[in-house]
């Protein structure tokens, strides 16, 4: 297998990121399940197709483990649900520091009509997080950024439970960055706004909410680029702005734009594939690739992510297969 197409191939030991510490202040216990066809007010039998640890952190947590990088997960948990959350990722070969609270873990259930290829998605509330647990949260950032705070990188993604300061995100960028270490923050709406003057190294949104937090319209290239711009004129770091079955936009450390292009085939299960890009990217550039070249390899873990039931599940072999598939051009305006 040639370097181009290895994903998951060891990393380098003078490179960053050496390994995540991803954060999830909001996890869930995420199932997917399929039905021939989803009619209202009738009862249900369904396939259960994936029942993994997720909320957006731990997604990317499962993903970046997969392809071989070091992982540490920080998780808000509760009651059963949260025990059965940390066996789950320990199956998976990721240390896990568990900030108990009282409750339990949510259940999220996405359900995939056969007939339509639509899914519908059930949200439970998350747990409610004191200021007792978030001060919890904290300290167990900052234990968890001691060893090595300049060969980590922190992922705070997902939406904020109920309860959390809307400026969370923030915190702990600061937090990060007065220890050493960098951030990627992935969120949206008030999270992401009060995020973004703290400056995280970088910023990821889908192209929805580039739009909401920059202001511009429409989600076409043009809009979209600009949304990215807009977004690093409040950061001064990097951008990265998914667009589903379109690709990605990335605006390097320089600012400079580049278009990651569409996936050669769109799979059924496209939950996920966003965080799946976000991890693919961080592995590759702890393997030594420019953020461009990073984020092109994301592009093919997101694509073999679609492939399969569960976000953040796929096969490698499916990445280093769609990669050379996937185009990577800079954007000259």
């Amino acid at each position: 297998m040639t370097p181009e197409v290895a994903l998951h191939a060891a990393q380098s030991a003078a490179s960053w990121p050496r390994r995540l510490v991803c954060v999830s202040l909001n996890a869930a216990i995420d199932k997917i399940a399929s039905v021939d066809q989803l009619r209202p007010g009738e009862i249900h039998r369904p396939a259960l197709l994936s029942v993994v640890p997720g909320g957006k952190a731990l997604n990317v947590a499962r993903a970046a483990a997969t392809l071989g990088m070091p992982v540490r997960a920080l998780a808000v948990l509760g009651g059963q649900a949260g025990d059965w959350m940390e066996a789950a990722l320990r199956a998976r070969a990721i240390d896990a520091r568990a900030v108990r609270i009282d409750g339990e873990t949510r259940t999220c259930l996405s359900v995939l009509d056969e007939r339509t290829g639509r899914l519908t998605e059930f949200y439970e509330p998350g747990l409610r997080l004191e200021a007792n647990g978030w001060a919890k949260v904290r300290e167990a950032l900052a234990t968890e950024l001691a060893d090595d705070a300049a060969g980590s990188l922190a992922v705070l993604a997902g939406s904020l439970p109920p309860g959390a300061p809307v400026n969370a995100y923030a915190s702990l960028t600061v937090e990060a960055a007065r220890l050493g270490a960098r951030t990627v923050v992935d969120a949206d709406r008030s999270a992401l706004d009060e995020a973004l003057p703290a400056r995280p190294w970088l910023v990821k949104v889908n192209a929805r909410e580039a739009a909401a937090a920059a202001g511009t319209a429409g989600a076409d290239e043009v809009d979209v680029l600009a949304a990215a711009r807009a977004l690093r004129a409040r950061t001064a770091g990097a951008v990265l702005v998914t667009r589903g079955a379109d690709g990605a936009v990335v605006l390097d450390e320089a600012g400079v734009a580049w278009r990651v292009g569409p996936p050669p085939e769109r799979g059924r299960y496209p939950v996920g594939s966003g965080d799946s890009l976000l991890a693919g990217l961080l592995v590759a550039l702890g393997s030594g690739h420019s953020l461009p070249e990073a984020a092109r390899r994301g592009g093919a873990v997101a694509a073999a992510n679609a492939l399969r039931p569960g976000q953040g599940e796929f096969d490698p072999h499916d990445a280093d297969r769609i990669l050379p598939a996937i185009t990577l051009d800079r954007i000259d305006r």
